[in-house]
Parts: C-alpha cells; structure tokens; sequence
C-alpha cells in the first residue's frame, strides 16, 4: 500500500497556518508544530496589500478577516504636524478589486486558525520545539521535544515558517544573507482619536527622528502606531514612549491616551540563499526578511503560503513533478530579491532620510503617483507583480 502523503508546518503563524490551511482543505493530512503554548499575541505586521488580500480570499477566510479589521480606502504621507504631503486612494476598482487590509498580525493568525482547526486532515501540536530534521528519498523525520519527552513525527514535507530566527532554516543549513537597520522599530497598538484630526486610515510620518506608521485598527477607537527609535532595552524604550507619543500625535495636550500593546523589535533586510533543500521548504521571514514600512513583509509571506499551498497541493493531488518546488523556490527568492527588498528599503529611506519639505518633488515613488493616471495608480495601488502564479494556466 502506497503510504499516505502529508505535511508537517513549522510555525503557527499567519504564514504557516495558511500554508497549512491550504493543504488541509485540499484534503492532505497537514500538522502543525508551535513552539509556543498558542498563537503569538504581539503587535508586528498590521497592513496587507491587495495582492495579499486576493490570497486571503482564496483560502476562504477574508471575510472573517473583514468582519474584525479595517479597510485602508487612503494612504497619507505626512509631516510631523500632521500637514499631507502626497495622498493616494485605495478604493477597489474592476480591475484591482481587492483592498488594502488592515488587522493586528496575531488576530489573522487567530482567524486562519479557526479555519484550519475545522479542517478534517487537520493537526495542531502546541509547545513543540523542532530540534532535528532528517529526510531521505521516502519522507522526512522531525525531531521535538515536547512537555512529555521527545517525539519524532514523519511526512512527506516539511515547511518552515518559523520566523526570523528558523531553525528549521538553521537545520537545512543555508545562508540567511542582508544587514541589520540602525535604527529600531517600536508597534503600539493604541486608543486615540487620530480621525478627529483629519488622520486617513492608513499613514507615514516623513521624519529623520519620529519617522512611523499610523494605521486604523478597527472601528472602536483602535490604532497602530509603529515609530522608530535608537536601539535600547525594553525598558528604555517604554521610557521613552511618552515623548514619542508627543511629538507624533495631534491634538491638545496633556495628551490622553490608552496604550494596549508594546513591542518593540529590531530590523532586517536578510533573504535565505535558497528556500529549498529536497523536501524541506521555507516561506515568510524564515525565508526572508524586510522592514514593515509599506506593508511588504508580511504581504510577502502571505504569497509565499499561496504560491507554496498551489505546488504542494498539485505535487501531492496532481501528479506534478516536484520540479514545481524548485520553480517555488527561485520565482518567490526572485521576487524578494528583485521586488520586495528594494522596494521596503526606499519606503524607509523616504521617511527618515528625506526632507519633509522637498520629499513631494524629490522622490521617484511621489512623483510616480503624482503623474500617474487612474489607471496607473491603480497598478500602484495593487501590487501585483508581486504575485507570479506557479500553475500553468492558473486565473
């Protein structure tokens, strides 16, 4: 008897549990290893492109995504004092239908999970920790420890997506190649009324010092706020928030504010040399890293889990050639490399190396969109050469 073919995710974040979530409704037996105890509840990514969004639709969960988050109709880039300095409408049109999506990153997760879990060939192991991975021409055997011992768990493939620190990235033993940022990234989630002040749903502050991101959450009041910082401890840096929060937010002082969530985090520009090694695969930032200002990262590994969801799908249901996973690892790599990492890098380098006062004529993206026709905004707007469908024939 042929043995069944299934999958083991490593990650249950938004990536992994898409990638899994995918696979499981296809009817492949799909389990996913966390390390944690549930899902991580941390305020990093928050805006997904429409590109994403489309992903999210094809899994089935956008609605269920739509019903807690918000739609980003306008983007505003903006001087301290909060005065615009170039807008940009993000309202779907026929021929880029899709929105921009706003929604805390462990909220999607939270979404996906619940899809996945009602999934029949579905799996979930919280608090196990991959220490091994061994594969051969049959399979592969993963290695964890667990509460209870060690355990080994088999499948026909692996997917890491496993963050930034991968050890299954780490296990397969490719180069995790970029730089560091100086500079340091602090996500607050935050009641506040920045709409009273005229604020879009979706803004970047153009500072050299108090450079940040301010998005709408939801409709009760909730915000991102995402600025940079010198690099110093947790507990400096919550010091510091107070005079951030100053100098960023309108209004009259005293200020007047409810702070719900803190994290503060370095950033990378660093992509893997190769997302794969037989029947191991990587996706999202175990794959490959960038700063959030653009809403690229995360949008990234979601079409990672789509692209990688498609080849899994056709090599174990269709009978395609498991050529497809080598064609998933150079057009994702590629598009990183060529796309997503240039494209991050200029969106941080515009908010704190440019001048406010000039940045309008300055910039090549500004005066892209400032020239631009309906049409061409909305290719703007979309994004969709960042998603390269690895199916033949695929609408």
């Amino acid at each position: 008897m042929t043995p069944v073919k299934s999958i083991i995710v490593v990650g249950a974040g938004p990536v992994g549990l898409l990638t899994g979530l995918r696979c499981a409704k296809a009817g492949i037996p799909t389990t996913v290893l966390e390390m944690l105890p549930e899902i991580e509840n941390s305020p990093r990514a928050a805006v997904y492109q429409p590109v994403a969004v489309q992903e999210l639709d094809r899994a089935g969960v956008l609605e269920d995504c739509r019903k807690i988050g918000t739609s980003s109709t306008k983007i505003s880039w903006r001087k301290i004092n909060g005065e615009p300095i170039v807008e940009m409408e993000r309202k779907p049109s026929k021929d880029e239908p899709y929105e921009n999506l706003i929604l805390g990153q462990h909220e999607l997760a939270e979404v996906i999970f619940r899809h996945f879990k009602n999934c029949e060939a579905s799996k979930i192991l919280f608090r196990y920790r991959v220490t091994d991975i061994v594969q051969d021409n049959n399979g592969v055997v993963v290695t964890a420890e667990t509460a209870t011992g060690t355990k080994e768990l088999t499948a026909t493939y692996v997917v890491g997506a496993d963050g930034g620190r991968s050890t299954v990235r780490q296990l397969m033993g490719v180069s995790f190649d970029g730089f560091t940022w100086s500079q340091q990234i602090v996500a607050t989630n935050v009641v506040y009324p920045f709409d009273k002040y005229g604020y879009s749903t979706g803004n970047q502050i153009v500072h050299p010092d108090h450079f940040c991101v301010v998005a709408k959450l939801n409709e009760s009041g909730l915000w991102r706020v995402s600025y940079g910082e010198t690099p110093a401890s947790d507990e400096e840096l919550r010091e510091r928030l107070p005079m951030k929060y100053e100098a960023i937010f309108p209004g009259p002082r005293p200020l007047e504010y409810d702070l719900k969530m803190f994290s503060p985090y370095r950033l990378h520009q660093k992509c893997a040399s190769s997302f794969r090694s037989g029947r191991i695969l990587l996706a999202g930032d175990a794959a490959h890293l960038c700063n959030p200002f653009g809403g690229l990262g995360l949008t990234g590994g979601l079409l990672d889990a789509g692209a990688l969801g498609d080849a899994l799908i056709a090599v174990i249901k269709d009978g395609v050639s498991e050529a497809i996973l080598g064609k998933y690892d150079e057009i994702r790599r590629g598009i990183f490399q060529n796309v997503i990492d240039p494209t991050s890098q200029a969106n941080l380098r515009r908010l704190c190396e440019t001048d406010p006062d000039t940045v309008r004529e300055t910039d090549p993206f500004f005066r892209s969109i400032l020239q631009a026709d309906k049409t061409g905004k909305e290719k703007i707007r979309g994004l969709g050469q960042l998603r390269v469908s690895l199916i033949e024939n695929e609408t």
